[in-house]
């Protein structure tokens, strides 16, 4: 445990490695990267998704979400991962990064939240969505990719019913390759 100035012990926040340790599925992670990054998606204290993000040149340039199966779980409350939303989260994360004095998305105007998610949504809506096939554990896998405002997302199935959805620029979708996380992967 790590100590404040006068030497009191002050809880550290959890690692991913212990949200791994309760995760019901391997973690999927991007062969030949090192995550700089990572963040969980849930409810209540049930994980239901962690990410890992991958940067370079000071951008967001991958990240790859992996979704625990849902069967068994009460859906209520259960967030929703559409691509409208990936792609919004992609980007915020981006211009957070890129322009560290832009307002932050709670700070904008929610006229203006508003119509930058449904500008996001149409794109989604009318990006065509194609069958792709990545390498996942040395395996060809088959699922979807759609290209929209100069990104592209891709939904794989994984291990145990679970789902990976990657989000990158289409240099680093076009040649991804997914495996297993190790202890190493983790950042």
């Amino acid at each position: 445990m790590d100590a404040d100035e006068s030497g009191a012990p002050v809880p550290r926040s959890p690692a991913l490695a212990d949200y791994l340790a309760r995760f019901p599925c391997p973690l999927a992670a991007a062969n030949g990267s090192t995550a700089a990054g990572w963040s969980l998606q849930g409810v209540d204290a049930l994980v239901t998704a962690l990410e890992l993000v991958y940067k370079s040149d000071h951008r967001c340039q991958l990240t790859v979400k992996t979704v625990r199966s849902h069967e068994g779980l009460n859906p209520r409350g259960l967030p929703v991962n559409t691509t409208a939303d990936l792609l919004s989260n992609f980007l915020s994360r981006n211009e957070l990064v890129t322009e560290p004095d832009r307002r932050t998305f709670a700070q904008e105007h929610p006229t203006a939240r508003l119509e930058r998610y449904q500008h996001i949504q149409r794109a989604a809506d009318d990006a065509a969505r194609l069958p792709a096939t990545v390498s996942c554990d040395g395996t060809p896998t088959t699922g979807q990719r759609l290209d929209a405002l100069g990104l592209s997302v891709l939904e794989l199935p994984w291990h145990d019913g679970a789902t990976v959805l990657c989000v990158g620029v289409p240099e680093f979708i076009d040649h991804l390759a997914l495996r297993t996380a190790t202890p190493e992967d983790l950042p």
